[in-house]
């Protein structure tokens, strides 16, 4: 083309549309404005036609030709010197080709030339020739290091990343250089990269520490990378996956924490003003309990490994190498995991998670068939499952203990492991693929790896790949096909013939094995199980994976978890708040410690593993005894293993040993008691959820459990008084001289020996006799007081102990308002007292009432007759009152008021109109001692027996009463804040229904309201009969 014919091209629209158009450009105004700047950029006439000729030859031979003229416009507009240029495109007719290609084949890389232009010079000298790992890191190291004290180090290491991109990228799009050297290339720039900033920040650290010249060049730490970096086998843009470890010190500075802020430091370089980092880097790999922990000793990391380490983390530290810091260390370290990765004997723990990582392959995600790298068959899988055979063989074959996937297949193939064809598939399948990928990425964009269904980018690429002809595109989809499937039947092969799997594992195995499961996975596994927040329930599955206490292996909690995963998690959604149970258990897995053992005691014994569930669903009250003393596992087994509730005098040789211990290791007293306490309403409570027991046995057990309690708490206080003040005598009557004892009388539920876990625990405070005290040995310490003194400050400390708060909570609720007399009486009275009191004959009703439940708890066998005595003659004397029946009546009515229709004891039809009904029959018929029980059951059928209510009556009450009290007794295992309300909330009745056997709360609701009927109407027709 002379001058002549490119004015005309420039003067006229339509002679230029047909030349543009001879050159496959579609935008023919941007092609115009395009060819417009070139020949007004300085550069003459003479060489743009020049130009133009090369153009007419080598524009219609790249993939995007409207792009590559715009970008050469812009080029030539930057450039300083466009005479030059054109000069060197007249002299070098390969040179703007070149720039075309370039151009067209990336945004990014056409954007790299025109903040630097001149690097087009430097591309030229190269040719994009490979450079030595060994020189670049040299270069590159020597470089970054002049940049100390730069404010702008960042800004400079953009420029030589992008320096070096550029002289990768005219290696791969012009000089057409394999993809492994490409790869290789682009995994030396990126350790280049890395080594030199983390040695930067070295000075930096030892500059902001002043240390002296020994300690400044012992600095022992590594920098370690993993995955396609360690391999060299990196793409463009791939992420770099990279963990740092350092070895103590004897320079206290040189912690955790300095090391940390080093990693910072070395990573901000890498980081831009604008926030765009220069290279991604990921350090999440975990080398510890705390996943947010990013620099790891190396002895941890070696300690959480062997306990915790996974089997994805065995495969990934395959490729592991040290690219920066202390090498020997880094060496030292991976030396040491080598026998961690590759194992001769595998243990049961092993296989499973080798068999978890076979069917992730089989399972591979769902993806666009398209895609080179994630496609069955594609890179992604050939890089998985080349590691896979190494981890399974490496323990007998030292020699495929390699860095890479393809020197990896030659080895494998070099062992037998892999035969000829098998290798040249997987190696010709990774190598082609790769060439398309990094075309892909330099195409469109770094994070692009699917075939393009745009038929534009589709034309683009396939001449970018060197397809040709009207059949390009359709050829490169069938070889990528091909590629695909072919790598994928090698594939399937290979894992078939490695521990091959007769039956199909559960997905929720998998879930607990899986280092990253998709949210597809979570959703389609966790969801099936009737979870709402699977995120957080993943969370707690993989706490309850992970051993916390250090000695333990977390790779054998996390094998027995994934053994008993199905069934645990098919149990759990059958709770009614599925969400809430796994964090119970969570909670409760991470205070009893030991989780493997507890995880294989499930697998063994399906009974632990659904009382478990059903303590976490529904018994915070259980649970919270659990988290509170860990010990008590033991105590939950015995509830399997025992096949009774625990009696009296097994309970007395219990605390007896208990409080032996204590005095021995110096613990303090009630802290043994309270502990008792709880661990025997865990062994209640567990056989109560079974449904092992009668409801009346269960609540004999709970008052056992007190009165022993009160016992010993009253023997260690008394033990000191008499320390204190001497023995008390008793002065005057047919006792005289006698020892003066306490005496305990238990009124209401405990009386009545019925009560629940959380009943009021009411006691009268009594004495034997008056007199005054006297030591036992000689004690100058020793201050004598009156008995009253005495046994008054006793009750004072009975009440005061028994209803302290402490860590664990406190041990009873007791009101200390409550006298033996009358509210303005002393705690403790005489017996006598307390006689006299009684004979006036003047006591009001709620004390006639109270005494129908009461019951000698602690005092001698002759105390405990007189007060019995006394007891069935006060009541006796009460039916001298022929208004009885109705202040009972109206009593019973005024404790309804406030009671709301879900009280199951205050409303009408409550358990209180039945108590209020033996009570007032126990008053009216005070001469028939037989039914003077303190216990309701009992006296209901003592009454049936002495005809003073019928058999249907007293079926019905006492079936009711039962109802009621069983119903009572399953909201305080759920710990509600109203004790005897049923819930208003759903959720909460819905527990309180499955807890109870109830399929449906409303169905609960039914029964509570038909019981509670009945019992009014029966109530209102005793007593008006």
């Amino acid at each position: 083309m002379d001058t002549e014919q490119l004015i005309t091209i420039l003067d006229s629209p339509a002679v230029a549309r047909e030349w543009f158009q001879s050159l496959s450009i579609k935008d023919m105004r941007q092609a115009h404005d395009a060819l417009t700047a070139i020949a007004e950029s300085g550069m003459t006439l003479d060489l743009v036609a020049i130009t133009a000729t090369q153009l007419e030859h080598a524009l219609p031979q790249t993939a995007k030709p409207d792009q590559a003229l715009s970008y050469l416009a812009k080029f030539a507009t930057l450039s300083r010197s466009p005479i030059a240029l054109g000069s060197l495109w007249e002299r070098d007719h390969a040179a703007l080709p070149t720039l075309l290609v370039m151009f067209s084949a990336s945004i990014q890389i056409a954007e790299l030339l025109m903040q630097d232009p001149e690097g087009y010079d430097l591309l030229r000298m190269t040719d994009g020739q490979p450079v030595d790992r060994k020189i670049l890191i040299d270069e590159i190291r020597s470089e970054v290091l002049n940049l100390t004290g730069d404010p702008d180090i960042s800004e400079q290491l953009e420029r030589i990343r992008n320096r070096e991109l550029l002289r990768i990228a005219y290696g791969d799009l012009v000089m057409n250089q394999a993809p492994d050297v490409v790869a290789n290339q682009a995994s030396i720039l990126c350790e280049a990269m890395l080594h030199s900033v983390v040695e930067l920040a070295s000075l930096k650290a030892i500059k902001k520490h002043p240390l002296d010249a020994k300690d400044a060049a012992g600095l022992n730490f590594s920098l370690i990378a993993l995955g396609d970096l360690a391999g060299n086998q990196l793409s463009y843009g791939t992420t770099l996956n990279v963990f740092l470890i350092f070895q103590s010190s004897d320079k206290k500075e040189l912690n955790e924490q300095f090391y940390h802020s080093l990693l910072n430091d070395a990573v901000s370089f890498l980081t831009l003003a604008s926030g765009i980092k220069l290279l991604d880097i990921d350090l999440s790999f975990q080398l510890s309990a705390q996943s947010s922990v990013t620099v790891t000793h190396i002895n941890d990391a070696i300690r959480f490994l062997d306990f915790s380490g996974r089997t994805w983390q065995r495969q990934e530290l395959i490729n592991a190498r040290t690219i920066a810091g202390d090498l020997q260390l880094g060496h030292r370290f991976l030396q040491h995991m080598e026998k961690w990765i590759y194992r001769r004997y595998l243990n049961r723990a092993d296989i499973t998670g080798i068999k978890a990582q076979k069917r992730r392959l089989h399972r591979w995600e769902e993806c666009d068939q398209r895609d080179v790298v994630n496609a069955p068959g594609g890179i992604r899988e050939i890089n998985f499952v080349v590691p896979f055979l190494q981890l399974i063989n490496g323990g007998n074959f030292s020699d495929i203990r390699v860095r890479g996937t393809l020197p990896a297949i030659y080895q494998l193939q070099k062992a037998g492991l892999l035969s000829q064809e098998e290798s040249n598939v997987l190696r010709d399948s990774y190598l082609s693929l790769k060439r398309i990928h990094h075309r892909l990425q330099t195409l469109n964009d770094v994070s692009c790896t699917a075939i393009p269904p745009d038929q534009t980018q589709l034309a683009a690429l396939a001449q970018s790949l060197g397809y040709n002809g009207a059949e390009a595109m359709e050829t490169l989809q069938n070889d990528v096909t091909h590629l695909l499937n072919v790598s994928q039947q090698i594939i399937d092969r290979l894992l078939e013939s490695s521990f091959d799997d007769e039956q199909e594992a559960e997905p929720e195995v998998d879930l607990i094995l899986s280092p990253d499961p998709s949210e597809e996975m979570l959703r389609e596994v966790l969801g099936k199980h009737n979870f709402k927040d699977v995120h957080s329930c993943y969370q707690y599955l993989m706490d309850l994976a992970t051993e916390r206490i250090p000695f333990l292996s977390t790779r054998r909690c996390r094998h027995f978890l994934a053994v008993i995963a199905p069934r645990l998690l098919e149990s759990i959604a059958q709770t009614p708040d599925p969400d809430m149970t796994l964090a119970n258990l969570s909670t409760v897995s991470d205070s009893l410690g030991g989780k493997g053992v507890l995880w294989e005691l499930f697998q063994v014994n399906p009974a632990t593993l659904n009382l478990s569930v059903k303590l976490c669903s529904n018994s915070p009250y259980l649970i919270t005894i659990l988290t509170s003393y860990p010990g008590m596992i033991d105590e939950l087994l015995d509830c399997l293993v025992l096949n009774q509730l625990p009696t009296k005098q097994s309970l007395q040789k219990v605390m007896s040993a208990l409080v032996k211990g204590a005095q021995i290791e110096g613990q303090e007293l009630i802290d043994v008691i309270l502990a008792f306490k709880h661990a025997q309403h865990l062994r209640v409570g567990v056989r109560e959820i079974l449904g092992k027991d009668p409801l009346a046995d269960s609540h004999k057990a709970l008052s056992d459990i007190i009165e022993i309690c009160l016992q010993e708490i009253t023997n260690e206080h008394y033990r000191q008084l008499v320390e204190k003040h001497g023995q008390p005598i008793i002065e005057g009557g047919p006792l005289h001289g006698k020892k003066a004892t306490p005496i305990l009388v238990g009124l209401g539920k405990l009386g009545g020996q019925e009560p629940n876990f959380h009943s009021d625990v009411d006691v009268i405070f009594l004495y034997e006799g008056e007199g005054n005290t006297q030591p036992v040995r000689r004690n100058h310490k020793i201050r004598p007081t009156s008995n009253h003194h005495f046994f008054n400050e006793l009750a004072k400390r009975i009440l005061q102990t028994a209803t302290r708060t402490r860590p664990h909570g406190r041990l009873f609720d007791m009101d200390s308002k409550l006298r033996a007399t009358h509210q303005y009486a002393p705690l403790a009275i005489s017996l006598d007292d307390y006689e006299t009191y009684m004979n006036k004959g003047q006591i009001p009703l709620w004390q006639h009432m109270g005494l129908c439940k009461a019951r000698v708890l602690f005092g001698t066998d002759t105390a405990k007759s007189r007060i019995q005595a006394l007891i069935v003659k006060t009541i006796a004397a009460g039916n001298q009152n022929p208004q009885l029946k109705a202040e009972i009546y109206q009593a019973r009515l005024e404790s309804e008021e406030g009671a709301t229709d879900r009280n199951l004891k205050r409303f009408q039809g409550g358990t209180m109109d039945i108590e209020y009904i033996v009570q007032m029959l126990q008053l009216l018929n005070g001469d028939v001692e037989d039914i003077q029980q303190p216990g309701t059951l009992m006296a209901l059928q003592k009454m049936q027996e002495h005809g003073l209510l019928n058999q249907d009556d007293t079926a019905a009450l006492s079936k009711s009463y039962l109802f009621l009290r069983r119903v009572e007794s399953g909201l305080r295992l759920m710990d509600t804040t109203h004790r005897h309300d049923l819930p208003d909330q759903s959720l909460e009745l819905e527990k309180l229904a499955s807890l109870l056997g109830y399929e449906s709360p409303q169905s609960l609701v039914t029964v509570c309201r038909r019981y509670r009927l009945e019992n009014r109407h029966r109530f209102e027709k005793i007593f008006r009969r």
